[in-house]
């Protein structure tokens, strides 16, 4: 309130707005106390609400770069694809595939990556560099049987299906992924079973079959013996896509279990290999049709090259699904082992694997098998419970 004939103003406090304040308009310093003796005290908390929205904001912009410096680069994750499966679900009752072990034929693998120096080593084969007395090597420009070690039993960025089981290494495939000679994968396969006493032999080897895997080779000879034997072998459906006239060989073994790939959201891998309906004139039954099964494929991250900055890498492929189903079979083999060591010694070996198998194709959602997809898409806790209600 101006006085008269004056530059003197009455300004009510804000807090007691019954006293009244005296503002001399030519005192000297004026024209800075208007701003701070007049400003609204709603439009003062308005602008520092506003001021805390936008640090706030620019911390969560900026914070990948701020846990970047401060914990190192960061990875990223497939942790959909464990999610999905329902491996979780398993691993939360303990479990992590103690007392299994797993057999990888591949190109090697690289134990110098941080992620897998935990791993129960049991014993590694070098059909690659012929070397008997070799180290754990990885012989793939791509590193891929360091990639599919790591789905299994990494224990760093992300954690693998089955990082308590044990491992032994067959290095039989070359640089590109091939057999590097007659007979190599076969060779891996009967020291799988016979040297180090595997329990689940992983046959990454999708694409196609080269030379040595015709039917009848070393190749089906050895995956046969070691089926007779009741040993689980998982292989790669194949990579040639829904024009492929089946899966590939050792895949389409009766009863190996083939394993086609899927994306985030269900849907076939559009490279995976089609199942044919009849082998050697011989019409497959349930439930060994080809495909067996659809696992996550695509996209897929795991360990690499560990010279790399970030030594992690993405994969697509059945032979990234196929470890997946490894893995999930290495969890419920911790389970039940003991069980189904039982029944084997009454029903036999065969038994005991078309027991497991009909429990996975139960386990899955689809009343009908399609070629491409097998029975249905891995649901690793669903295929636990039917072994379980198949034994009670």
């Amino acid at each position: 309130m101006p006085l008269d004939n004056s530059n003197v103003q009455l300004l009510p406090e804000p807090s007691e707005p019954g006293m009244m304040t005296v503002i001399d308009r030519d005192a000297p310093g004026y024209d800075e106390i208007p701003v701070r003796l007049m400003r609204s005290p709603s439009k003062e908390r308005s602008w520092r609400g506003f001021a805390l929205v936008v640090f706030l904001a620019i911390i969560v912009l900026a914070y990948p770069m701020i846990e970047s410096i401060l914990f190192g680069p960061l990875i990223p994750t497939s942790e959909w694809a464990f999610e999905e499966s329902e491996i979780r679900s398993l691993q939360s009752q303990g479990l992590d595939g103690s007392g299994i072990h797993i057999c990888m034929v591949d190109t090697g693998i690289d134990f110098s990556h941080p992620a897998l120096s935990n791993v129960n080593l049991a014993g590694f084969l070098d059909l690659v560099g012929d070397n008997p007395n070799a180290p754990p090597m990885e012989y793939g420009v791509d590193h891929h049987g360091t990639m599919m070690a790591g789905i299994l039993f990494s224990d760093g960025a992300f954690n693998g299906v089955a990082t308590g089981a044990t491992l032994s290494v067959a290095a039989a495939l070359g640089p590109t992924g091939y057999s590097v000679k007659d007979g190599a994968v076969g060779e891996a396969v009967e020291w799988c079973w016979r040297t180090q006493g595997a329990d689940i032999i992983s046959l990454s080897l999708g694409g196609e079959a080269d030379p040595s895997m015709a039917i009848g080779g070393p190749t089906v000879t050895s995956v046969e013996d070691a089926l007779e034997a009741g040993v689980f072998v998982v292989a790669a459906a194949g990579n040639q896509g829904e024009n492929s006239s089946d899966v590939s060989t050792p895949a389409s073994i009766r009863q190996v279990i083939a394993v086609g790939a899927i994306d985030r959201g269900g849907i076939v891998w559009g490279d995976t290999s089609k199942g044919a309906i009849s082998m050697d004139g011989e019409v497959r039954e349930n439930p060994h049709k080809k495909p067996e099964i659809s696992a996550p494929g695509m996209n897929i991250i795991s360990t690499n090259d560990p010279g790399f900055s970030i030594p992690y890498a993405s994969s697509s492929g059945t032979s990234v699904s196929t470890v997946f189903v490894v893995g999930s079979l290495a969890l419920i083999l911790e389970k039940h082992g003991t069980q189904l060591d039982q029944y084997e010694q009454v029903s036999g070996s065969v038994s005991k694997i078309d027991l497991v198998k009909e429990s996975l194709r139960q386990s899955m959602s689809e009343d009908t098998h399609n070629p491409r997809t097998g029975y249905g898409n891995l649901n690793a806790l669903s295929w636990e419970q039917n072994i379980e209600k198949s034994l009670s």
